[in-house]
Order: C-alpha cells, then sequence, then structure tokens
C-alpha cells in the first residue's frame, strides 16, 4: 500500500498539467458508503475528461456524423465512442450503441472494436450492479487490449476491474488489479486526473484535516483550469461531507445543494441521482421532509427514465421506508410494488445473460422489511379490539400487503429452483452435443480414411490384379455409402435443431406412411434380395410431425434390410393400446446381445463398431430417439442371438 504522507508532499507542490497520474488505494471499511463512491469514481477514471458542454456538442457531432461514415473501422470506433458518452446519461443507449459496434465488429473481426464494445456491456452491467457480469465483461476485453499493446485502455480496464472487486469487497484482489493500472498509468498522459487522486486522498482517515482543505481546494483548481464540471460535482460533494463530519450541516447542504444544481445544467443524470439522494437523506436527518421527499422523487424519477435500476432501488427504498414509518400505506404500497417489480426485471436480465446470481442485497432489505412488518402487524392486532371499523379496514389491507410479500419471496425460491433445474437440463444438453459431435468425427473420419487408403492403393495398377481393383471399388462405394447415410441423417437432425423448429402434429394415414418409406428403399432391398411385408391395415391414424415420422421409418426399416440375411424378410405391424399405438420393425438377421441393446440409443455409451454397417445406424438411432422424444413418444428395441431383432416405437394414436 502507498504511503499517504509521502504522496500528499508531492501533490502539495505545484501540479504541471499533463504529468503521469498518481493513483492511490486508501484503506476501505467496507461500508455501504465508501462502496457506493467506489463505484462512482470507476466511472470517473474511465470517462474522457474535460467539459461536459464539449461532451454533449462533440455526441451531437458523432449523432450527425455517424450515417455518412464509409469506413467500417470508424464507424465502429464512433459508436464506441457514443457508448462511453452516454454511459453517464442513459443505460440504455450506450448498450444500444454498443450492440450495435459489436455486431460490426465480430463481423469485421475489427479486435479493437469488439474490446470497446465488451467494455461498454461491463460499465452498463455495473452501472446496473450485476457486478460478477460486469467483471466478465471486462475481463474478456483485458487480453485484446494487451494484444494490441493498446496501454491507455488497458490501463483503464485494469481500474474498473480493480474497483469492481471493490464493491465486492475483495479488497485484497482489487488491490492487485488497480497496482497494475497504476504502474502501467505512470507513463500515460492524462491531465486532468490529479484530481481524482485527491478525492480518493481525502477518503483516508490519516490525512489532516488541512491537508484534506488543501488537497480538496487543489482539485478544485485543477478540475475548474479545465472545466471539468463533472469533478467539480465530485468535488463539492467530497467538502459537503467533509463539513458534515465538521458538524457545518449549513455549508455541507449549501455545497450539495450547488452539486445538485450544477448536474442538472450539465445534463449528468448520474450526478443528478447521486447527489439527490444524499440531499434527500440529509433533509430527513433535518427533520425536512417536504424537501427530502423532492430529492428522493426527482432522484427516482431520473434513475427510472435513464435505466439505472440500482439507483432506482434507493431511491423507491427511502421513498417506501418513509410513507411506511408515516403509516400512509397507499403511498408505501406503490414504492414496495416498484421495487418488487425492478427486482423482477434485474432477475430476467441475469436469466437472459446466463448468469446465475441472485441480488442478495435486496432480498436481505425485503427479509428486514418483513420482519419489521410482522412486528407491526401484531402490535397492530392488539390495538385493533378497541378501534372503529375504519381501523379494521386498515389492517385487512395491511394483512393482505403481508400476504403479498409471501407469496413474492415463495415465487423467488420457486424461481431459483426453476433456474438451478435449467442450469442443469442445458448442462445435459452440451454434454450431449459434445458427445454427439464426437461420436460424428469418428463416424466420418473412419470410412473416408478407408477410402483414402484404397485411393492410394489404386495408384499402384502394376501391383494390382483385376479382382482386387474391383474389391477396392466395391469397398470404396460401401465407405462412401456409409458416409453419405451418415451426413444425411446429422443434416436432417441439425435442420431440426436450428431452424425454430415447432413440434405440430397432425393425424396420418401410417400405412401411406410405410408404403412411401418402402418405396424410398427400393434400391436397397433389391441390392440385398429382402423382401418388406407392410402388415399395418388401412384405416390407421397415427399423431406425429410427418417429416420427423419418415425419418425414424426410413432409419429403421434401412437398418432392418442391412442386417438382414439375402433372400429373408421384414415385417412391420401394429399394436393399439389405449391412446397409443405401438409399430414394430422385425428382422431375420443374426440378433444383438443384451449389453448392446441397452447401448443402443445411448449417445454417451462408448460405442464400438463391428462392421462399416453399424456406424452409420449408431447415429441415426439416436437421433431417432431425440426425434421420437420429441413427438411425445418413446423408442426400444429387443433382440436374442440368432433370433433376429425388432425395433418398436410408440406415439399418440390419431383419430
Amino acid at each position: 500500500m502507498l504511503v499517504n504522507h509521502k504522496i500528499l508532499k508531492v501533490l502539495q507542490k505545484p501540479l504541471p498539467f499533463g504529468r503521469g497520474f498518481v493513483f492511490c488505494w486508501r484503506k476501505m471499511i467496507g461500508s455501504r458508503k465508501n462502496i457506493r463512491k467506489c463505484g462512482l469514481l470507476i466511472f470517473l477514471l474511465i470517462s474522457t475528461p474535460g467539459c461536459l458542454n464539449a461532451q454533449l456538442k462533440e455526441i451531437r457531432s458523432l449523432q450527425q456524423r455517424l450515417p455518412y461514415i464509409k469506413d467500417s473501422t470508424q464507424y465502429i470506433d464512433a459508436l464506441n465512442r457514443l457508448g462511453v458518452l452516454y454511459h453517464l446519461k442513459s443505460i440504455d443507449t450506450c448498450f444500444y450503441y454498443a450492440q450495435k459496434a459489436k455486431a460490426v465488429a465480430d463481423r469485421l473481426q475489427y479486435a479493437k472494436g469488439q474490446a470497446g464494445a465488451i467494455r461498454n456491456f461491463g460499465l452498463v452491467y455495473l452501472l446496473k450492479r450485476n457486478t460478477r457480469l460486469a467483471l466478465k465483461y471486462f475481463n474478456n476485453c483485458l487480453p485484446i487490449y494487451k494484444s494490441l499493446h493498446d496501454s491507455a485502455d488497458e490501463c483503464q480496464v485494469l481500474m474498473s476491474i480493480g474497483n469492481a472487486l471493490a464493491t465486492e469487497k475483495k479488497f485484497t484482489e482489487g488491490f492487485v488489479y488497480l497496482t497494475k493500472a497504476y504502474n502501467l498509468g505512470k507513463t500515460l498522459e492524462n491531465d486532468s486526473v490529479q484530481s481524482l487522486v485527491i478525492v480518493n486522498l481525502v477518503n483516508d482517515t490519516s490525512l489532516s484535516k488541512d491537508s484534506i482543505i488543501h488537497l480538496l481546494n487543489t482539485a478544485s483548481a485543477i478540475a475548474s483550469h479545465y472545466k471539468d464540471y463533472r469533478m467539480l460535482i465530485i468535488i463539492n460533494e467530497a467538502k459537503a461531507e467533509q463539513l458534515t463530519k465538521a458538524g457545518k450541516q449549513d455549508e455541507s447542504l449549501l455545497l450539495l445543494q450547488q452539486a445538485y444544481t450544477l448536474a442538472k445544467e450539465q445534463g449528468v443524470e448520474y450526478q443528478i441521482i447521486d447527489a439527490g439522494i444524499q440531499l434527500g437523506n440529509i433533509s430527513l436527518s433535518r427533520n425536512d421532509t417536504t424537501s427530502a421527499i423532492i430529492y428522493f422523487k426527482d432522484a427516482l424519477k431520473v434513475a427510472n427514465g435513464n435505466g439505472y435500476q440500482g439507483l432506482v432501488t434507493d431511491a423507491a427504498l427511502q421513498l417506501y421506508n418513509y410513507y411506511y414509518k408515516k403509516n400512509d400505506l397507499a403511498q408505501a404500497s406503490i414504492y414496495a410494488a416498484l421495487l418488487i417489480s425492478n427486482y423482477q426485471v434485474s432477475q430476467q436480465a441475469l436469466r437472459q445473460s446466463g448468469t446465475d446470481y441472485l441480488d442478495y442485497t435486496l432480498q436481505q432489505e425485503e427479509l428486514e422489511n418483513l420482519k419489521n412488518d410482522k412486528r407491526i402487524t401484531n402490535y397492530i392486532l392488539i390495538v385493533l379490539s378497541a378501534l372503529s371499523l375504519t381501523v379494521i379496514a386498515l389492517l385487512f389491507f395491511m394483512l393482505r400487503s403481508f400476504n403479498n410479500r409471501k407469496k413474492y419471496m415463495e415465487l423467488l425460491r420457486e424461481r431459483d429452483e426453476q433456474t438451478r433445474r435449467n442450469n442443469t437440463e442445458l448442462q445435459h444438453k452440451n454434454d450431449f452435443n459434445n458427445r454427439l459431435i464426437s461420436l460424428l468425427a469418428h463416424d466420418f473420419r473412419q470410412p473416408l480414411a478407408a477410402v483414402k487408403s484404397m485411393m492410394s492403393l489404386l495408384k499402384q495398377p502394376d501391383i494390382l490384379s483385376k479382382e482386387d481393383i474391383s474389391f477396392l471399388a466395391e469397398r470404396i462405394e460401401t465407405s462412401s455409402d456409409t458416409s453419405l447415410e451418415i451426413f444425411d441423417n446429422i443434416l436432417d437432425w441439425i435442420k431440426k435443431q436450428v431452424t425454430g423448429f415447432v413440434y405440430e402434429p397432425v393425424n396420418i394415414p401410417l400405412r401411406q406412411l410405410i408404403d412411401e418409406a418402402c418405396q424410398s428403399l427400393q434400391y436397397i432391398t433389391n441390392k440385398f434380395g429382402v423382401a418388406v411385408i407392410n402388415e399395418i391395415a388401412d384405416g390407421t391414424f397415427i399423431y406425429a410431425d410427418r417429416e420427423m415420422l419418415q425419418f425414424v421409418h426410413r432409419n429403421l426399416i434401412h437398418n432392418a434390410i442391412k442386417f438382414s440375411p439375402e433372400n429373408s424378410s421384414i415385417a412391420i405391424r401394429s399394436t393399439i393400446t389405449g391412446n397409443e399405438i405401438i409399430v414394430s420393425v422385425t428382422d431375420q438377421g443374426k440378433g444383438m446381445p443384451k449389453e448392446k441393446v441397452e447401448s443402443l440409443f445411448n449417445i454417451f455409451s462408448n460405442t464400438q463398431y463391428s462392421n462399416d454397417k453399424e456406424k452409420g445406424s449408431g447415429v441415426a438411432l439416436v437421433i431417432c430417439k431425440d426425434f421420437v422424444e420429441r413427438m411425445q413418444g418413446r423408442i426400444w428395441a429387443e433382440s436374442e442371438l440368432g433370433r433376429g431383432t425388432t425395433f418398436f416405437y410408440a406415439l399418440p394414436l390419431g383419430d
């Protein structure tokens, strides 16, 4: 940790503008107030210092020029710059520009543009108080900046990570990143950054009051020189805090009001909200409830209109507590509903981003409110015996509010459980896809490798007889057929996966479907000399998706033909049991052992193929199982060595 009094001696000297910035990590006591200030400073560190009016002019200029920028990289840089300029004005607008920049940068593989968009995503989620998701984005863009040797942006991201970790109370880890930023930042130019250092320093309790006053005056001079009004707002807030500590409440309130007015004049929404909430709290402590409510409502309006969910919660919670203590339950219920709605929106955003993370702070506050409600309700129950019908109506309202809160907490528990189930299901699907890809790679490689080996032999006709060449040609044809069969099967399956398939079953005549499937396989039945006998009665209907069911029919019949001896027959039958129809395909092949039957439809089994015929069948049967289960059915097989094999599937019976 840096020694504060040494840095103080340096800063008390005249500060030449343009020097490399100095960073000081102060002791953190872990209070809510310090964490809030730390979160605020990160945006000051990230934003380009300077006049806010200049930034507004830059926003308007970029928006006007944007449609006419022809160079793609300049277009992406302009989008990312607009995102940075908007992150303290409107979170949604910042997110919009980041999304747009990321899409174009990904298409063009423009690394710096991708990193800038990812960093803006991190800013958005940090402002929304989703620290873990913000850290994910910051850590994703950091290696990109390192690979580009972009020291300035790398330094800013390191500071972002350090401050984000501090908001999570991980001060040791945060200090590591902030130290890296400090060492890297010493070589960079940043004319106005000294004022940031001072605001950090004055929060260190080891400094004397005179030193703090001197430092704040110095910071104010620097910010004034560069017309950095945003920094002046923060400095006024810091001065107000020191005045409050000294017991000078009136002077502190005046400075905060000046900061609040300046933030409104310059249109810095984040500072309007922050200063408004502080003014509201001070007004409450002075029993000036009228002014407090005005400040809280103004802060809530700005926060709600610009997507600052965390600050919406802060302002709404203050208003809820005020009206609740005042016993104005109608007004209190409005802000309670806003708190619940804001929390639900936050949870929805977390699920969409794939992050299993709950806002435990808000949950704890809600639980604490429930405990307080219970005590107040018990007190009201005792008093109600002596009150009028009006008080009884009030009690009814309170009980209903309490029940709604209980339902809300139950809903939270159910959604948490649903999230866990969804995560398990996603993991299973991911394992399934990984296993399927591995299986396909193995099945494609073997026949293709065999074709390659045999083709290399055909290049040496002098050492091969006509019988050898004929044998190799036949093997090449067999391997090619196997690869094509696997390829066709997986294409059908992928089509259902990626086209937004919606299962819409219809009534289909089953015998006609079997005839069509057999007709498409006529060439292979002639090749193997196998007869397919369709024993399904006319007028039998099945309730399913036509294309998916025909895929199952073709594969089951094809497999039966491949594994049947020459001049044998295959029987296709159906049985109706209740509202279900069971279809069977029976061959006269050599059959399979029990352990092989049990692994036929399992994508996770370590399948060993005994010949080329089985390679295409393994993948096809896994896909058949997926299709049948999508159609609300089931599929299985029965076999006995030397007595053939029967494949069954069961689906709902049609009208």
